[in-house]
């Protein structure tokens, strides 16, 4: 940025993995409702892609957008904490190479961001057939994965519309937006955690420091899940080895004292 310009509202953090065509066409979906407002586009690719698809980027928003890419791949934490490691905007805003943003969020979002306490705010997913998904959900008991998985209630019930709840353990990494200065309270993700529960971790920690971790259900973005966890022994083997350490860590041992006295913020 050079000297005396204004620095941008918000900067979008978006890895993609092979992802192609569809990162910038998630991407392109968040440029579009930011297009009145300052901001930085940051595309990190984990694994070698083609760059011929950036010549289909309309020009402003190839001007918006910087270009990371990666000599070996790394986890979902340390690519969105090197991506906005050096960031000077207001917000921030972690996003699923897959994901849609249709409807216009980033003003309710920006002023839940603002309120006092405020720490990490997402739209409520839904499929592209409008099934509502559950980014935003509950402690993640061995307990409470035990039920889940052998019961094969793959979306946290609480989720669904007309629940209306907003307050919420932890989020999904669809859409993780925060301000700056909260992402560097927290230093960012902790990179000892690969690919899974990273976003689990961040979120209690945020919570683990008095601030608010909120699903805003009156919002809308689009995101069809592909999971993967039983499907792939690597990826379950990832998995596991991320619960291990989050069952571990001060924050999860923070959120469990909280449940027990009610101290939630």
């Amino acid at each position: 940025m050079s000297a005396g310009a204004t620095p941008p509202r918000w900067t979008v953090s978006v890895v993609s993995h092979g992802h192609g065509i569809r990162a910038l066409d998630s991407l392109r979906s968040i440029h579009a409702r930011l297009a009145d407002r300052p901001h930085r586009l940051i595309l990190t690719c984990n694994i070698p892609e083609d760059p011929a698809a950036l010549s289909t980027l309309p020009e402003p928003m190839r001007d918006r957008l910087t270009v990371i890419r990666n000599a070996r791949p790394k986890g979902f934490g340390a690519n969105h904490n090197a991506a906005l490691r050096d960031s000077d905007s207001e917000f921030v805003l972690m996003a699923d190479p897959e994901l849609r943003v249709d409807e216009a969020v980033f003003d309710p979002v920006e002023a839940e961001l603002r309120r006092p306490g405020a720490g990490i705010v997402s739209p409520m997913a839904h499929t592209s057939g409008g099934a509502p998904q559950d980014n935003g959900r509950m402690l993640p008991t061995p307990a409470a994965l035990l039920r889940r998985y052998l019961s094969g209630e793959l979306r946290d019930a609480a989720r669904a519309p007309g629940h209306g709840q907003r307050d919420v353990d932890w989020l999904a990494g669809l859409f993780l937006a925060m301000r700056t200065d909260t992402f560097r309270r927290l230093n960012g993700f902790d990179e000892g955690y690969y690919l899974y529960c990273e976003d689990v971790d961040l979120s209690l920690r945020a919570r683990a420091l008095g601030l608010s971790v909120a699903l805003l259900p009156e919002l809308r973005i689009v995101h069809d899940p592909g999971r993967r966890t039983l499907r792939r022994a690597q990826h379950l083997r990832w998995h596991l080895r991320s619960l291990l350490r989050l069952w571990r860590s001060p924050g999860y041992r923070h959120a469990l004292r909280a449940r027990r006295t009610g101290s939630d913020p």
